[in-house]
């Protein structure tokens, strides 16, 4: 970027990097540098990289700030890891990302869906590497799970069971769902389960972060 226009906007806004708090339009070069370079699949489920340092200052900036620039860069992860799960497990032909659902109240208090958008923005560069990939909403919430905050994995796993359902007939091809972050995996398991019951092929999921130490994700999306 030119760096008057750099200049002009740290004049009027301030504006500084949501990592380490430099003056800086969006992320820093340091900071930026530090991001996670290689995705990590296991348990049929992708992640960028852990839930710590500047990318949990980028999530949580995308989430509660309504930042688009990070949201930018959280969505080229996660290019990053749906690229990693379609290798790692051989897919061909069509993939649909279905992001997660979230709560009404919550998408009007933070201005934004963030695995929807995530799932928008990583479409774009999967296409253009060659990818046959679209995005849809089938995933719905058909019960009010709590705050996950604060609950642990077993709390997690009773506060959204039952809660997700799928909507419409089967996609053809493979769909893989998409979240931002991961914990114990609850919710993750609770998507795969709707997705599968549907009828629909499951490849797993896609997050951009993992909390460290999370509980497994179940791998019977049959069941």
């Amino acid at each position: 970027m030119n760096g008057a226009i750099v200049s002009l906007a740290e004049l009027v806004w301030d504006a500084r990097c949501p990592a380490c708090g430099d003056r800086s339009v969006g992320l820093c070069e340091a900071c930026h540098a530090l991001l996670p370079r290689a995705p990590t699949v296991a348990a049929a489920v992708a992640w960028a990289g852990p839930y710590d340092g500047v990318l949990r200052s980028v999530v949580i900036a995308a989430k509660e700030r309504q930042s688009l620039p990070m949201v930018r860069v959280l969505a080229r992860l996660l290019a990053g890891a749906v690229g990693a799960l379609v290798v790692t497990a051989d897919l061909g032909g069509r993939v649909t990302l279905v992001p997660a659902p979230t709560a009404r109240a919550r998408v009007i208090r933070r201005g934004i869906d963030l695995p929807e958008a995530l799932a928008r923005g990583a479409a774009g560069p999967l296409r253009r590497a060659g990818l046959s990939v679209g995005v849809e909403r089938r995933l719905r919430l058909v019960g009010s799970p709590a705050d996950q905050v604060g609950l642990s994995a077993a709390e997690r796993r009773r506060n959204v069971q039952g809660t997700f359902a799928w909507r419409g007939p089967p996609i053809d091809g493979t769909v893989i769902v998409v979240d931002d972050v991961m914990t114990t995996g609850a919710t993750m398991t609770e998507a795969l389960r709707a997705c599968a019951t549907a009828g629909t092929q499951v490849a797993g999921g896609v997050v951009v972060a993992r909390t460290p130490g999370p509980g497994q994700v179940a791998t019977n999306l049959s069941a």
